[in-house]
């Protein structure tokens, strides 16, 4: 961390109360839920109120000025400013983070704050709980088709990336396509040094601001394509890339959002390359966008040829051409119904058409580069792709805890065959809940479900021996032991029903609702309760 003019300017911003939590208490809930979506309307008031409101506190009201700078983008009383900031007034103005016309000042860029969710590190100095943002002014309150320079701030796309990245300490992290340099500015907390990359001088400028406002100094910031820059291995590599598919045809392309190839040619590339750019054990974690066709239903597993490296690609969406290019128009501030939008929606369409594209996929793909020296659960690795549209439960300690468990147990999974899940006794996780579905009057459940309560609080189907398995799966008895005193109880053969639960257990150990029993010393499941 280092002290630098700006990084005063955060602390005091800081004090000042400019935090998410305390601007929702400014507010309220349902503001605060008119923001998310994207509707300022409601806080301007709020905070334009408060100002003409003679009987506000002086914190209240340098705290709306300040959301209405910053935040908003409206010009406010230069005095009120000055009298939040104090010194710090004059290192903002000299950093081109206000300009002072007269009485008043503006802000040419979003500086916002953002409240860290759990798992972040945290505990290097108070106040590090929260995080500055430094980006262009967006759609949030610019209704005009935004330029193609814009530098974004934090959208829905970075958010979950945060969510999803492995918090682990390591000694050298890869921002890749960095935009306003959120995911650098998080893995700087456990990362000795990050890189980031992007070819836009302007969002490269931007980060360099938020990491000096946020008191950051071990962040190199290299221009570049995509993993051009980079000419070291690192131990972890992070991309929110330009994923959007977006014809080349049309006048209206983002620097922040477009990558400037056909179709999904961007992430295929980055896909492709990233296994040769992680040290051995390395991981990475990307957004990305793909095309399915009628004829082609592969998708990133199959672009990865290093046979050293696992590939878990996780689907959370997938659009048809017509949604898919509604989102992203409007995304970029074309208003609907007008010539402009008509000829945009064209313009999508007959791209996707050139293609035969029938859905566009929006997803996470998780990468893991083996090394057999360091003891895991399993060494063998996998190529999986699932698809999970349900929204992410509660995860106490970050969703990407579980998945990296998702990644362990996989990783298992493809090292062992059914001789060896038989013979391991398994545990159910401690998160599930057990539905059992009854038509009125009768005694048996038309339908039993399992539900996980982390991860993506997926639901599961359970036959009667499957259920009767995970009831018992407390780690005392193997699968081969319970198959057969269910066996018994239900009065069928032992061997099918074996066979049976050996293929369900394995996919319900791959969502990560069964555990297997693991031996402390060699990482492989215990023998002690084989027969």
């Amino acid at each position: 961390m280092t002290d630098l003019p700006l990084t005063r300017l955060g602390e005091t911003l800081y004090r000042a109360g400019y935090t998410e939590p305390r601007l929702r208490q400014l507010w309220g809930a349902a503001t605060s839920e008119a923001l998310v979506r994207n509707n300022a309307g409601p806080a301007i008031h709020r905070c334009t109120r408060l100002l003409a409101d003679d009987a506000s506190g002086p914190a209240d009201r340098g705290l709306a000025s300040l959301a209405l700078l910053f935040h908003f983008h409206r010009s406010v009383d230069a005095a009120v400013i000055r009298e939040v900031l104090g010194a710090d007034f004059d290192s903002a103005a000299e950093a081109g983070l206000i300009e002072i016309t007269g009485t008043e000042v503006s802000a040419p860029f979003a500086l916002t704050p953002y409240d860290l969710p759990v798992g972040i590190p945290r505990g290097f100095r108070p106040g590090d709980e929260n995080l500055y943002l430094i980006a262009d002014h967006g759609t949030l309150t610019n209704p005009d088709v935004l330029d193609g320079e814009f530098v974004l701030g934090l959208g829905g796309a970075g958010r979950t990336l945060v969510s999803i990245t492995p918090r682990e300490p390591v000694g050298l992290a890869a921002d890749i396509g960095t935009g306003c340099g959120i995911q650098a500015l998080l893995m700087a907390r456990h990362s000795e040094k990050v890189i980031a990359t992007d070819i836009s001088h302007r969002a490269l400028h931007l980060a360099r601001l938020s990491a000096e406002v946020n008191g950051i100094d071990t962040i190199e910031f290299r221009h570049g394509s995509l993993l051009e820059p980079l000419t070291e291995k690192v131990d972890l590599l992070v991309s929110n890339p330009p994923f959007v598919i977006t014809p080349r045809s049309t006048d209206t392309t983002f620097e922040y959002r477009d990558g400037g190839m056909s179709g999904d040619d961007l992430v295929r590339t980055l896909f492709s390359q990233i296994p040769a750019a992680l040290t051995l054990g390395g991981r990475s974690v990307c957004l990305g966008n793909w095309e399915t066709t009628s004829a082609n239903q592969e998708g990133p597993e199959s672009w990865v040829s290093d046979e050293d490296t696992s590939v878990l690609v996780i689907e959370r969406e997938a659009l048809d051409p017509v949604a898919y290019a509604e989102t992203w128009i409007r995304d970029g501030g074309i208003p609907r119904a007008g010539a402009a939008w008509n000829t945009a929606v064209a313009a999508w369409l007959d791209d996707f058409d050139t293609r035969a594209v029938d859905e566009i996929v929006f997803g996470y793909v998780l990468m893991i580069r083996s090394d057999n020296d360091v003891p895991t659960i399993g060494t063998d690795t996998f190529r999986t792709r699932v698809r999970t549209t349900s929204a992410p439960a509660n995860n106490p300690h970050g969703l990407a805890e579980f998945l990296t468990t998702i990644i362990a147990l996989r990783s298992w999974l493809a090292a062992v065959g059914p001789e060896e899940i038989a013979a391991t006794a398994f545990t159910r996780s401690p998160d599930l809940v057990e539905h059992r579905h009854f038509v009125p009057g009768q005694d048996e459940p038309s339908s039993i479900t399992l539900e996980q309560g982390i991860g993506f609080g997926q639901v599961f189907d359970l036959d009667t021996a499957l259920a009767g398995f995970v009831s018992v799966a407390d780690g005392s008895l193997t699968l081969r032991q319970t198959a057969g005193a269910l066996a018994q109880l239900l009065d069928v053969d032992a061997t099918a029903l074996e066979d049976q639960l050996i293929a369900q257990v394995r996919a319900l150990c791959a969502a990560g609702v069964l555990l297997p029993d693991i031996d402390s010393g060699g990482g492989s499941p215990t023998r002690a309760n084989r027969e």
